[in-house]
């Protein structure tokens, strides 16, 4: 063989081990997790399986490779493969919250605001620490400083928030202050010059003068339809400045800039992140939101996963077919980061804490609302719903705590579906789902909702607030059994999530707490509440996980590590799966991986395996920064 022909073979050759090897980097992971408790939760059924539990998984781009054993996947390793030794921790797949008001709770973060907002924009103050006596005592001083503080026509946004152990009895301490010792006329008087809107940590809230001339400016003729088809915006609340659902709208569309409320939810999303969240669904009650989470989206910066149920705004877009049709059209479309899921006809949860259990004694019964969707009262909400189910839309996001108002939900799918000509399994592909579980479903309406194919979220820090010892003191022990009945609702085979429903960002609590109470069903003063409900660790996580993912209609691609889905992961420092039921609420999450991008890293493991800390739990000083 002459030189010539050696030398183009070796060039041959050359070019064709250069190939191979790019080829195999390309094909090889960029991330692999070995040495570890990989609980994948691949049994899809309604059970307490999780099915496979490995060693190690490989992450390519943003989905799973692969799924085995250390050698195994260690085996995939290419030249650029980032490979973590987990040394022996848990991993799972990331959590689901199926029913949130992220949008809500991020205002109430100090850790957020006071990275976002400074004195120049607008005044921001927060009460924080003591007891409500003593924040009330502190109230007046704080006032003063921020009225001094601000300039003429300058919002200022005073918020009372709970504490670190978010105690219920404070919430509502708080909330009976609003309206009576920090009133409207106290606010104009020490505010002339300023709008002011003092916020209680979940939805109380009392605006002065400025305030609410400032808000029906912005909305303009819409503040009527507001005002009288939702209640959202209560027509006393003029005279009183007490509202308690005004105050989502006016700082999500009227305090905060576009560009500020998008910081917020930015910096929030990745808060939550560092609680394990991987998706996280809402109802959407303003454009600032909408606007905001989309902004995010398109921009690639989102931290969790968003399915969202378009809310009834009170206008007339649940009544015009032609609207109604191309909102049902946009039902499962979006991104893999935010999609529409189904709607949630407001008007259908007002008076829903209305049952039908007798009550121990006539006052129980005297103070209880009329149902929401009632006949007579309730014609515009019954509609509401009715239209939607009719033009073929999913319920989901909506609440509703009272049985009674349960009846009536069914009632009205089963009418509006057969109206349409749907089939029983043209309703069940529906998946209609509805959350709180306040005290319901009894347990003659299971087999119907498991017959309708009807999927629950579950709010278990409803009993950890105590309350379910208030429904147990009102109702009896028969209605005690049907507060958050995760046991009876396991057993008929019906698919149930896991809700928070309440701000985590300045408390001591975590998702964790909320698993804790669903194994264990003790509060918060340590009470078992209907020890006959409770479930296994492993029908929670599963609920917080592949059951979160089928009621974002994403089973096909979230909620379990299996080959091919989106790498949502989460490492823990100790072992859920084994450690005392009492330590749940205490684990930590070390790390949270995100679409295959890492969007939450404590400290130590960061040093540990040679990466840099990341996630607002971190860079914006919360307790995770010294983890």
């Amino acid at each position: 063989m002459s030189n010539r022909l050696i030398l183009q073979f070796v060039e041959m050759m050359l070019v064709i081990w250069v190939a191979g090897g790019l080829l195999l980097a390309q094909q090889a992971p960029n991330t692999i997790l070995y040495n570890g408790k990989i609980v994948t939760v691949d049994d899809h059924g309604v059970n307490g399986n999780l099915g496979t539990i490995a060693q190690a998984i490989a992450v390519r781009g943003d989905r799973i490779l692969a799924v085995g054993s250390n050698s195994q996947i260690r085996a995939l390793a290419g030249p650029n493969t980032k490979s973590i030794d987990l040394k022996g921790r848990t991993v799972t797949p990331g959590l689901a919250a199926t029913h949130d008001h992220p949008q809500l709770w991020d205002p109430m973060n100090p850790y957020i605001m006071q990275k976002v907002v400074n004195d120049n924009m607008h005044i921001e103050r927060f009460l924080w620490e003591g007891t409500p006596e003593e924040k009330l005592q502190k109230f007046p001083k704080v006032l003063e400083e921020a009225v001094q503080k601000a300039k003429p026509g300058q919002w200022i946004r005073i918020s009372l928030l709970e504490g670190k152990k978010y105690d219920y009895g404070e919430t509502t301490k708080l909330a009976g202050y609003l309206g009576r010792q920090i009133n409207k006329q106290n606010l104009d008087l020490a505010a002339p010059n300023n709008p002011v809107l003092v916020r209680q940590g979940l939805l109380g809230a009392v605006l002065n003068q400025k305030a609410i001339d400032e808000v029906k400016k912005f909305y303009g003729e819409r503040w009527i339809k507001l005002v009288g088809q939702t209640g959202e915006f209560d027509p006393a609340s003029e005279q009183t400045g007490v509202n308690f659902g005004t105050v989502r709208r006016v700082e999500e569309d009227v305090i905060y800039t576009p560009d500020e409320f998008r910081e917020i939810l930015r910096l929030g999303g990745s808060w939550w992140a560092g609680y394990g969240l991987t998706m996280n669904s809402t109802a959407m009650y303003a454009a600032g939101s909408l606007n905001a989470w989309s902004s995010l989206d398109k921009a690639g910066q989102l931290s969790f996963r968003l399915p969202w149920s378009w809310l009834d705004s009170g206008g007339d877009e649940f009544f015009n077919p032609q609207t109604l049709a191309s909102m049902v059209a946009l039902q499962g479309q979006g991104s893999d980061y935010m999609w529409l899921v189904g709607f949630w006809p407001a008007g259908m949860t007002k008076g829903d804490q209305c049952t039908s259990w007798p009550g121990t004694s006539p006052k129980v019964k005297q103070k209880e609302p009329v149902c929401g969707l009632d006949p007579v009262s309730g014609k515009r909400e019954r509609e509401v719903l009715y239209n939607v189910v009719k033009a073929g839309g999913r319920l989901s996001g909506a609440h509703t705590d009272g049985d009674k108002n349960m009846d009536y939900v069914m009632d009205l799918i089963e009418q509006a579906s057969r109206d349409a000509g749907m089939t029983l399994d043209q309703i069940r592909a529906k998946r209609h789902g509805w959350d709180h579980e306040a005290y319901n479903p009894r347990p003659d309406q299971i087999p119907r909702i498991k017959n309708l194919g009807i999927q629950l979220g579950g709010w278990d820090l409803y009993i950890w607030q105590g309350q379910g010892q208030q429904v147990l003191k009102d109702y009896g022990e028969e209605a005690a059994q049907s507060v958050v009945p995760r046991k009876n609702l396991l057993n008929a085979g019906v698919r149930e999530s896991v809700e928070i429903d309440r701000p985590l960002g300045y408390t001591d609590l975590t998702f964790f707490t909320v698993l804790q109470t669903g194994v264990t069903r003790k509060d918060q003063n340590g009470q078992i509440f209907a020890p006959q409900q409770a479930v296994s660790r492993e029908v929670m996580l599963k609920s917080a996980t592949l059951s979160g993912a089928y009621y974002g209609l994403r089973e096909d691609r979230l909620g379990s590590l299996e080959p091919g889905k989106l790498a949502d992961l989460i490492i823990l420092d100790r072992d859920y799966l084994t450690i005392p039921e009492d330590d749940i609420s205490k684990i930590r999450v070390l790390m949270t991986m995100l679409g295959g991008k890492v969007v939450h890293l404590v400290p130590s493991l960061a040093r540990e395996i040679g990466m840099q800390p990341t996630g607002s739990q971190i860079t914006l000083g919360g307790p995770a920064a010294q983890w």
